[in-house]
């Protein structure tokens, strides 16, 4: 039987298109992680490709996430996929005409890079446009499972291609991978906006409606920096890979491709786990993205104490697994709370400090890997986060109690006024 989510025409055909596009995508990052490690042999330089790629959308994010709200969602998809397959175009064929430097790769990651920040709001906010709004929390753990299974399968691909046939061969399937979400969007029709629509103001007034409804839910409040906290050391970590693969432990491109894949594979468990038992309206924090938060960062200072190849490939699965728990957990909890007029705004603040944070982190984390070295940095980074969502979680629980003594107090004057007692 078909999960509830996918029994809606629409969604599933946009599910499909997607799979080969996210297939396209993890080709891509694993080409580009080889090729900035392959012409330059810096950690460094790995760390900061990553940057460039995450860097527009801690930028620009907030920003966009009010174009999504404005525009016709489906035309915006549209027009960023079409932009993607260009700049991935253009890659390969510089590629191929040997002018491919340092320099330009990281041109071609930047623009990656500014094209995606904008695709990030407008997915967020189309996907649960559909199914019905009451779908929307088997919705995003379907999307999920779609993301890591890609993230499990493209990074194999992109492995035997670079290894079997060059690096030319997976920048080819990377922009062909793009044609059939293309033909996906132009088939689906998401409905129209449910919940309040607010008054169209200034673009200005609309960014910030979106800040001031994330600071004023403590659960989105929270939801933003634990996802930011666990980021910033977990995805940090597994953005400088091919520091591990090759330089740790000398496994080359092939090794790239199957620690990326174990990270997918970890994170495709969890999906499905998500799925089969979805995040509640009713529920608070989820208590799965909390455990996942603190395991997670307890994974990377393993990492950096890893003796063997398998044992990295476990912990690696562990961090996909933990990390999926974290992302796709909370962000289940924000949607099924947002009106549609306010999900581009809102989700484009959470995906921008996650995103951002991993970008951070994986600069940072290349650099103290070439100053210190790799496992002086992962235990350094393991502590600091761990130190972190401490504080982080001792203040969500006291914004809880306030919140819960605010309501009492409120009720107690209400009945107060209509000449009742105190429940």
């Amino acid at each position: 039987m078909l999960p509830r989510a996918l029994l809606h025409r629409d969604f599933r055909i946009y599910v499909i298109g997607n799979f080969f596009a996210l297939n396209g995508v993890w080709i891509q990052r694993i080409a580009i992680g080889w090729l900035g490690w392959d012409l330059t042999g810096s950690a460094s330089f790995v760390g900061l490709l990553s940057f460039f790629l995450m860097i527009p959308t801690l930028i620009l994010g907030p920003v966009l996430g009010v174009v999504a709200d404005r525009a016709d969602i489906r035309r915006a998809a549209l027009g960023t996929q079409l932009a993607l397959l260009a700049v991935s175009v253009l890659l390969a064929l510089t590629w191929f005409s040997g002018g491919l430097s340092p320099a330009i790769l990281a041109l071609c990651a930047v623009a990656i890079g500014a094209v995606t920040a904008l695709h990030h709001p407008v997915r967020m906010a189309m996907a649960p446009r559909l199914v019905p709004a009451e779908a929307i929390g088997a919705a995003v753990p379907i999307i999920s499972i779609n993301f890591n299974l890609s993230r499990f399968l493209g990074p194999f691909i992109a492995g035997a291609l670079i290894a079997t046939f060059g690096v030319g061969a997976a920048l080819m399937v990377n922009a062909a991978a793009f044609a059939p979400l293309l033909v996906s969007l132009s088939l689906i029709h998401p409905r129209e906006k449910a919940g309040r629509i607010a008054p169209r103001g200034s673009f200005l007034d609309s960014f910030r409606a979106g800040l001031a409804h994330a600071r004023a839910v403590p659960l989105i409040r929270a939801g933003i920096l634990v996802t930011a906290t666990a980021a910033l050391s977990a995805r940090g970590v597994q953005e400088i890979l091919p520091v591990i693969a090759d330089g740790s432990f000398g496994r080359g491109a092939s090794g790239l491709g199957q620690l990326t894949a174990a990270a997918g594979a970890g994170a495709l468990v969890s999906s499905f786990g998500l799925a089969n038992r979805p995040i509640r309206a009713t529920d608070g924090l989820p208590r799965a993205s909390i455990y996942g938060a603190v395991a997670s960062l307890l994974l990377v200072g393993c990492l950096g104490l890893a003796p063997s190849w398998w044992l990295a490939l476990a912990i690696v699965a562990g961090l996909g697994a933990s990390g999926t728990l974290v992302g796709v957990g909370i962000q289940s909890a924000i949607q099924i709370r947002l009106d549609d007029d306010m999900r581009g705004r809102v989700m484009s603040l959470w995906t921008t400090t996650a995103i951002g944070a991993t970008a951070l982190g994986a600069l940072a984390l290349g650099a103290l890997t070439d100053a210190i070295g790799l496992r002086l940095t992962l235990l350094l980074s393991a502590g600091l986060g761990l130190a972190t969502l401490a504080l982080e979680l001792f203040s969500y629980a006291r914004a809880l109690r306030a919140s819960a003594s605010s309501r009492s107090r409120n009720r107690d004057r209400s009945a107060l006024e209509n000449g009742l007692p105190p429940p």
